[in-house]
Order: structure tokens, then C-alpha cells, then sequence
């Protein structure tokens, strides 16, 4: 290796100076001298620092257990911090309500059997060793899933010369989270994570926070989710099995769903398809696709629902609101489609009668508000028929009565002679009035269906702004 760095010396010095060769003879060794020097001193210092890391890691290490919990202070617990950084929101798991993340877990404790005077090794003040070479807190994630800590003990610990220990390790973690989606996709999160000891109580370890609020620095944006807060909160728990305390520290992270993307693709779609609903009122009787439409948009209706229940979890503690607003728009498009069953029913009614409150209600008040046209309505009344028998005995009865009595009877006898005809509860009509009466139905079907859709639809989105 001298060897090299002497022939690239001299090509240095000699493409510099571009001399006779002969004439910087004395420079050329002189550069080769200080070269020469420079890297023999550079190789003595990293052999000593190697020295000095190696005498370090054998003081250390040389006698110590690193199966044992560190014993201070007559026996004191061995006091641990925690702090989490949240690098990113890997996914959040609706149906299985499962939460992954990705972090950087942080623990900071104090081993007093691994302290030094760094005068006594060239300075040195801390040192950088294996996972395997040390003691360090069996650290649990209570409501994990899955493996828990991949990656726990891949990486290497820093320690200090006073005793001081420092951990730092990426890991993935999987942990339960109740998910609520009344309000999806205007939903709002908090998950919690309770990390702890699963075989130290608080009298061996104390696990503390280092921060009361998780790092949210180096966080990566989620596609999905924004978020809102990372804190932490120390408890102290008693379980059933053991008398003594046990110690954890519970991060919340709370998280705000980015709704545009449901927006887009399921209410935007819902609003158009539910609208499309309106379009059948329009149709005309004869083209016989009234009915066929309505069931169209309930079937898209329904396939949109089947596709937001995919993603939301089987719960009876909460409703969705976006699954109610669908139920909603199916019942008004159920309604609608009764209601063309119903129009086509009354077009094609063969009656030639009609009864007088519907004439003077559908045809004459609601036909006049929905600008409905009806034929001229002939309102005769026919008289009830009697048998000629009849008539006569009450003629010939009038006129004995008239000649006996004189003009007092024979008033009574005209009286009966002409009867005060009955008001019938029918009308006579013709097809085009039946047809009337049906633009009329269609017309108030329509002006229900947008008034109940925008209120409806007013009364649940107002849901979804309420805290």
C-alpha cells in the first residue's frame, strides 16, 4: 500500500512541476518523506483507538452477565425511559380493526456496572456494541397482532461512559384499534398502544416516558390519514395474577381520514345516480321504461352499498351515517318506483267514471299548481230510474188529490210528481282525463322525491360536521 501511495506521489510531483527529473531529485524524496510519515502516523492512531476500543469492550464486558437485570442502588428498580418517533401510518385495517406503523422506538436507561474513565482509554466516551452483548428491557406491545418488534434485536446500543444507555430500533408493529365509522368517511380515530414489561413489575423496572407528546418530526404523509395528536400516558395497572404494579406507557394516536377520495368515487356517484331517479318522471307513459329505470338505479344503488360495507367493520354499536344515507336514497327510489307502477295503473285505467273528490282534488286544485291540462269535464248527474208503474200511481194519485182538495192538495201532488234529484259521487270521463289524473300523480311524486331527497340528505351531511 506504501508502495502505491509513493508512485501516485510521484506522479503528482512530477506532472506539477513538469522539471527535469534530475533537478528536483531532492524535492521528489522530500514529498515522499512527508507522505510516507503521514500515513504511519495515521495507521498508529487507528491502531490505538482500535486498542482502545478493544481494552474498553474487555473491561466491560469481560465478566458481565448479560442475562441479568442491572443491580443499583441497593437493589433499586432500574429506571427506563421510552420515546416513539412515528415515521409513517402504514395502514389502518377497518374490517380487521387492526393499525400498522412504522417507528423508532428510543430507551434510555442506566447499567452502573458499565461505567469507565475515558482518560484511561484514550478518551473514548462511549462505545457502540452488539444487541447480544447487553441487558435490555423485554419491551412489549400489549395489544399487538402480530410479531411483535420485528427487528428487536438486529441493531447495536450506545453506551457512555457514566453508565448511560441508549437504544434506538426501526421496527413495524401491528396493534388493535377500535375503529368507529359512524361519521366514515368524516371520521376521526384514537388508537392506543400500551407498551410495557412482560416480565418485570414495577418494583424491578419503572418504565416512564421521556416526552409527553411521541415525535412526530420525521412522520411521512399517509395517503389516507392526517395526523391530528401522538401523546403518551404513564398508568399503573394491578392485574389479578400478581400483587405487584405494573408499569406501561400508552401512546393515543389520533388520526383524521382524508375523505376526497370516497368523496369522488362513492357520494359524488351516489348523488348523480339518486338524481338520475328524477329523470324518470319525465319519461313519457308510452315509452314503457318507466319502471325499468327506477329498478336500474336501485340495483346501482345497492352495488354502492355493497362496496362501502366491504370496507367498513361488522359492528352493532354504531351505524354508519353514509350507510343509512344509502338506505335512504333506496327507500326514496322504492318509493319512486311504486309510485310508476302506480302512474301507469291510473293511464291505462278502462273506467268511465271517475269519483267527484278526486275531479275536484287531482283534477281541478292539484292539476291547476302542477300545470296539468284536463279536458272539459261533463258534470251530469243522471236521475235515479223508476218503474212507469210508479209514476203513474203517483200521477193519478196527484190528480185525485187536486180535484178532492182543491189547490192546497195540488201543490202536494206537484211536489211529488217532480222528486229533488240525488248528487252522485260519479262523474262521467273519458280516457284523456285518466291520463290527466296521471300526469298529475307523476308531477306530486316527482316535487315529494326532491323534497324529501334534499332534506334527507341536509339532515345527514349535517351529521357529519357535528364533533
Amino acid at each position: 500500500m506504501i508502495r502505491r501511495i509513493i508512485r501516485e506521489t510521484d506522479t503528482f510531483v512530477l506532472n506539477m512541476r513538469r522539471v527535469d527529473i534530475k533537478s528536483n531529485r531532492k524535492g521528489i524524496i522530500t514529498a515522499r518523506a512527508i507522505t510516507v510519515l503521514f500515513f504511519i502516523l495515521l495507521q498508529t492512531r487507528d491502531t490505538d483507538a482500535t486498542t482502545n476500543s478493544s481494552a474498553l469492550f474487555d473491561h466491560l464486558f469481560t465478566d458481565y452477565q448479560s442475562a441479568a437485570r442491572p443491580y443499583c442502588n441497593n437493589n433499586s428498580a432500574t429506571n427506563v425511559r421510552i420515546d416513539i418517533a412515528l415515521r409513517q401510518v402504514v395502514d389502518l385495517d377497518e374490517p380487521s380493526q387492526v393499525l400498522t406503523l412504522n417507528l423508532w422506538i428510543r430507551m434510555f436507561w442506566t447499567d452502573c456496572q458499565l461505567t469507565w474513565d475515558p482518560a484511561a482509554f484514550g478518551d473514548l466516551g462511549n462505545i457502540v456494541v452488539p444487541f447480544k452483548y447487553m441487558w435490555v428491557p423485554d419491551l412489549t406491545l400489549y395489544d399487538s397482532t402480530a410479531d411483535v418488534f420485528p427487528g428487536y434485536d438486529g441493531y447495536r446500543v450506545n453506551i457512555y461512559s457514566d453508565g448511560s444507555v441508549y437504544y434506538n430500533f426501526p421496527t413495524i408493529i401491528q396493534s388493535r384499534c377500535l375503529v368507529n365509522v359512524e361519521r366514515f368517511p368524516y371520521d376521526t380515530q384514537t388508537c392506543s398502544m400500551a407498551f410495557g414489561s412482560w416480565s418485570y413489575h414495577g418494583l424491578e423496572m419503572d418504565l416512564v416516558y421521556k416526552n409527553p407528546y411521541g415525535d412526530l418530526s420525521t412522520s411521512v404523509l399517509n395517503v389516507e390519514w392526517n395526523i391530528l395528536k401522538f401523546t403518551a400516558e404513564r398508568h399503573v395497572v394491578y392485574y389479578g395474577c400478581c400483587p405487584e404494579p405494573y408499569p406501561d406507557v400508552t401512546y393515543y394516536l389520533k388520526i383524521e381520514r382524508k375523505p376526497s377520495f370516497y368523496i369522488v368515487n362513492i357520494i359524488i356517484p351516489t348523488f348523480l345516480i339518486t338524481g338520475m331517479a328524477i329523470l324518470g318522471f319525465f319519461l313519457a307513459v308510452e315509452s314503457g321504461e318507466k319502471v325499468s329505470l327506477q329498478i336500474t338505479v336501485m340495483l346501482a344503488l345497492a352495488v354502492f352499498q355493497l362496496l362501502v360495507a366491504d370496507s367498513l367493520p361488522p359492528s352493532s354499536d354504531a351505524t354508519p351515517l353514509i350507510s343509512i344515507y344509502f338506505n335512504f336514497c333506496l327507500f326514496l327510489v322504492g318509493f319512486a318506483c311504486v309510485m310508476a307502477v302506480l302512474v301507469l295503473s291510473i293511464y291505462y285505467q278502462p273506467a268511465v267514471v271517475m269519483h267527484r273528490w278526486v275531479v275536484r282534488i287531482f283534477l281541478g286544485t292539484l292539476a291547476k299548481a302542477t300545470w296539468v291540462y284536463v279536458p272539459e269535464l261533463n258534470d251530469h248527474v243522471k236521475e235515479p230510474t223508476r218503474p212507469e208503474s210508479s209514476s203513474s200511481e203517483h200521477i193519478a194519485y196527484g190528480k185525485t188529490r187536486r180535484i178532492q182538495v182543491g189547490s192546497e192538495t195540488a201543490k202536494v201532488g206537484t211536489e211529488q210528481d217532480e222528486p229533488t234529484p240525488k248528487v252522485q259521487p260519479y262523474i262521467n270521463v273519458t280516457a284523456g282525463h285518466w291520463k290527466s289524473l296521471s300526469k298529475v300523480v307523476d308531477r306530486i311524486t316527482c316535487i315529494l322525491f326532491i323534497i324529501m331527497g334534499l332534506c334527507g340528505t341536509g339532515i345527514v351531511f349535517s351529521k357529519f360536521t357535528e364533533e
